[in-house]
């Protein structure tokens, strides 16, 4: 895409996208979908694993963290593919290896081979990001790609919903068909590579692109860059530590410390999913109206508040509703990130870049539940709870040190 494509200001609707546009979003849709399915799995099998595996609550978890270090490995081994070899054969390799990473569930047997293909696993899941927000990104015109961004990332919602209503029906018949339904995504690979034209085919031309130079590992610690590294980092480490912390807790909390029954907790993941899926809408419609920074930081607001209304409000009935609401902030920062990153950072490094930065926020995804699980044992989790509050509040000051790159368009003067 040309540079004077990609600083277009918002509502100049000249040029949307490329003729691949759509193609490339439900592409890159179906690709996150079954990202996220492959991600959540573990969290629906894991009380089955700790009796087939005959581990405790601490070793079960870690399961959870190699495959969070695995995604972080993965977004800087593919977002190197992708910027070296092409972002469309990265993400062709991406689901190709997760297929497979998801099919050899049935040939691990110990916790030992559980800790190594988690971690295998873990690094196509991490993979996958980078590509799919470089293509979106590319195909999408700055003033329509906060929506069609978010439209992509709300399939992690329906990804998760997927996963839990697959494990209903399966986990007492088999619960290895939970992972094995993970391999349609060596099926998606082949249409992905019918929907996704080969890279740079209709982003400039000739003239305009400049010659392909290798990108190394070090090109996003550059001086140059190391401030927006460091920043886009601590964005994404915010907004997932306050996700896992509430969506980890927050279940736990409503049963244990505001009543409400194991069958209505149950219903509360639903509710909070339903709420994500409309969040990622919104906040992706106002970061293409009023700007992505804007937009993450009145998602950060919006969690803090609602995680305050539980920590509040005594009605169990209202807090059980209430989850609808959660989960619309939750999204919010997803929803705008993946636009944001990649245009915060040089074209040839979109790939890259987003994916380490949203992947090395993950670090907050393994320390919150822990954290906040033992500050809730020794203070109550409403205390716990709290916290997450706090994590939300330095997303929006951090965000405060970062550009806006959304432009608007200027103002007619009077004749």
């Amino acid at each position: 895409m040309s540079a004077a494509r990609d600083t277009a200001e918002a509502g100049d609707g000249s040029w949307t996208g490329t003729s691949c546009r759509w193609r490339v979003l439900w592409a890159t849709f179906f690709s996150y979908l079954v990202d996220s399915y492959d991600l959540i799995v573990l969290a629906i099998a894991m009380p089955v694993l700790l009796k087939v595996l005959h581990i405790s609550l601490p070793v079960g978890g870690l399961l959870g963290s190699a495959t969070m270090v695995g995604a972080i490995a993965g977004s800087m081994v593919f977002g190197l593919i992708a910027e070296n070899r092409g972002r469309r054969f990265s993400l062709l390799l991406s689901l190709s290896w997760l297929g497979v990473g998801m099919g050899l569930v049935l040939l691990v047997s110990t916790w030992a081979q559980w800790m190594v293909l988690r971690f295998f696993t873990g690094l196509a899941i991490g993979g996958l990001w980078g590509p799919c927000s470089a293509l979106v990104a590319e195909h999408w015109a700055p003033a329509f790609r906060g929506r069609a961004a978010s439209f992509v990332y709300s399939s992690f919602a329906i990804g998760a919903v997927l996963a839990s209503l697959v494990g209903r029906f399966v986990l007492d018949l088999d619960w290895r068909i939970l992972f094995f339904a993970g391999t349609c995504s060596i099926l998606l690979v082949f249409a992905v590579a019918r929907l996704v034209p080969p890279d740079g085919g209709q982003r400039a031309t000739p003239a305009e692109s400049p010659k392909k130079e290798r990108i190394g590992m070090g090109a996003i610690f550059e001086r140059k860059l190391l401030k927006t590294t460091i920043l886009a980092t601590l964005v994404s480490l915010c907004n997932l530590a306050g996700y896992w912390g509430i969506a980890y807790w927050i279940p736990t909390f409503l049963v244990r410390e505001r009543g409400l029954s194991l069958a209505s907790m149950a219903n509360f993941s639903l509710f909070m999913y339903a709420g994500m899926f409309v969040g990622f809408q919104l906040f992706g419609a106002m970061a293409d109206k009023i700007g992505r920074r804007p937009s993450m930081m009145a998602a950060f607001l919006l969690v803090s508040l609602s995680v305050a209304v539980y920590i509040l409000s005594r009605n169990p009935l209202f807090l059980f509703w209430w989850g609808g609401v959660v989960g619309i902030g939750t999204s919010g920062v997803a929803a705008a990130v993946g636009a944001y990153y990649a245009e915060i950072f040089p074209e040839n490094l979109r790939a890259y870049a987003g994916g380490f930065c949203w992947n090395a926020g993950r670090i907050g995804a393994v320390l919150a539940p822990y954290t906040i699980g033992y500050i809730g044992q020794t203070h109550g989790l409403q205390t716990g709870l709290a916290v997450t509050c706090l994590i939300n509040l330095m997303g929006v000051v951090t965000l405060c040190f970062l550009p806006e790159t959304l432009k608007k368009p200027p103002q007619k003067r009077p004749s």
